[in-house]
């Protein structure tokens, strides 16, 4: 259909861009809802471009679109890497597959906005370079598409075989069913997701669907996960085949239920939602686009604590889930890492609120203490062993073969980060023992005249290059130094 002005798809196209064009602004800031903003939109993008058939103004668009297909794995690159997540670049070697894979024959890819834009995607190294791309994409200019060349099975149109002694049939559409949002009481679902176990929330689902197979009357919406039991702690969502022409934008609510918690150390849930109609026989398979997936925790931090002080617990959370996303960390490694972080955030809050170690204290004095603390605790105990040889040097502890540093800073008031000149010799007991991760512990001693500081600014963690190898070290400073809190008032 050639040249027939059509306002549908002028306003599905213009609307479409509109909304990419408003998201591009926002995609490489650390908010995710930029980038959320730009799937969905590239998602409706790509629906519209699909309608349509070749032809000067149509390959701009179909143009436009590849190069914000692309984009959006850039900025999901960039999205891993700021969060540590495990295997970032993978979302980079994505974008450049599909960069180089760029079928040179068709006539869009003659755009010579889309040949720049393949380039730089092609020799790109750094998540610095993203904003070149990004202004790139900013600047690119769309004319209307009131007038548009459709595809012979576009917008109910029916295609007719012109086989000798064949009836006139109609094309099967194509459905997409694109998931948009999770929100968890009302509240946009993250990477991680922490539900209280026991306790029932609100799970609010929206898809998007393109068109409704011909003959179906239901849409299922069905979790699925490894172990069959957990399948019912989620709900399933049932949409009855609306009124009208599609797109459709269906939303559904039920109850999240997490009824048994996991350890501290252990996986979280994993939920991937499934989509099915109920008569696909005149249509074709469905296609699911989007994030449909859910990492749900499940640790009850209230009737099983880590350090007996809720706030410590609390970061630890945050802390464990940032060693998950460290691509090669063995989970046993991580489960031993967050009991002995256990024992440390103990301590560094005893610290803070006790005043345990004097100003002035050594480093064999500290050793001896957090020793003696540590090894205190039931979960840790026996299995605290001290000085086995590691990496051509002595380390100072071990736990289950994960390397612990100790050290001692008399001098001034120094947070995680100023003790990288620690980190060299730390990988190198953490390389020594086959490990992946470590733990370097500093007692900040100097000598204070007012508070400093809250243990969760004082527990962080660090990507350490070492040679070719990435290690991930965790940092715990317990402050030390500090007179008697009655002192405060006596000063002048």
């Amino acid at each position: 259909m050639k040249n027939e002005l059509n306002l549908e798809i002028f306003r599905q196209a213009f609307s479409s861009r509109s909304d990419v064009a408003a998201a591009l602004a926002e995609a490489l800031t650390p908010s995710l809802n930029g980038l959320e903003r730009l799937k969905k939109a590239s998602v409706e993008l790509d629906e519209a471009v699909s309608k349509i058939a070749q032809g000067n103004v149509e390959d701009q668009y179909r143009a436009y679109q590849t190069a914000i297909d692309i984009f959006v794995l850039l900025a999901e690159w960039k999205h891993a890497i700021r969060n540590a997540e495990k295997d970032a670049q993978r979302f980079l070697s994505s974008a450049k597959l599909k960069a180089s894979e760029a079928d040179k024959s068709l006539s869009f890819a003659a755009d010579e906005r889309l040949k720049g834009f393949l380039a730089l995607v092609g020799g790109l190294s750094n998540v610095d370079e993203l904003t070149e791309i990004q202004d790139q994409l900013k600047h690119w200019n769309l004319p209307l598409l009131l007038f548009a060349n459709l595809r012979p099975d576009g917008f109910d149109k029916l295609r007719v075989s012109t086989s000798k002694g064949c009836s006139e049939t109609p094309e099967k559409f194509e459905t997409t069913v694109a998931f948009l949002k999770f929100d968890i009481d009302g509240k946009p679902a993250k990477q991680w997701n922490y539900l209280k176990p026991g306790t029932a929330y609100d799970l609010t689902l929206e898809v998007r669907v393109s068109n409704w197979p011909k003959g179906a009357e239901i849409l299922f919406l069905t979790p699925v996960t490894i172990d069959r039991r957990e399948q019912n702690w989620l709900p399933d969502f049932r949409f009855k085949k609306p009124g009208g022409s599609g797109p459709f934008i269906l939303t559904g609510t039920g109850r999240a239920v997490l009824e048994v918690a996991h350890s501290f150390g252990s996986r979280p849930y994993e939920f991937l939602y499934a989509a099915e109609f109920d008569d696909t026989s005149n249509g074709r398979d469905v296609a699911i686009v989007g994030h449909r997936r859910l990492l749900l925790e499940g640790t009850d931090i209230a009737s099983n604590p880590l350090t007996g002080f809720s706030n410590v617990d609390q970061h630890l959370l945050n802390v464990r889930d940032k060693l998950r996303t460290f691509h090669g960390l063995h989970l046993d490694d991580i489960a031993n890492t967050m009991t002995l972080l256990g024992g440390f955030g103990n301590i560094a809050a005893q610290a803070l609120r006790d005043g345990l170690f004097e100003a002035g204290m050594s480093e064999p004095e500290y050793q001896k203490e957090a020793t003696k603390l540590l090894r205190s605790r039931s979960d840790i105990g026996e299995h605290l062993q001290g000085h086995p040889e590691a990496g051509g040097g002595i380390t100072d502890l071990t736990f289950k073969g994960i390397p612990i540093e100790l050290k001692v800073e008399n001098s001034k008031v120094l947070f995680p980060k100023d003790f990288t000149k620690f980190f060299n010799q730390t990988a190198a007991y953490v390389i020594g023992l086959g490990k992946r991760i470590g733990v370097l512990s500093v007692l900040e001693a100097s000598t204070k005249s007012a508070p400093v500081g809250i243990v969760e600014d004082d527990i962080e963690v660090f990507s350490h290059q070492s040679g070719q190898s990435q290690v991930a070290i965790v940092v715990v400073v317990v402050r030390g130094g500090f007179p008697k809190p009655s002192s405060y008032s006596r000063q002048t």
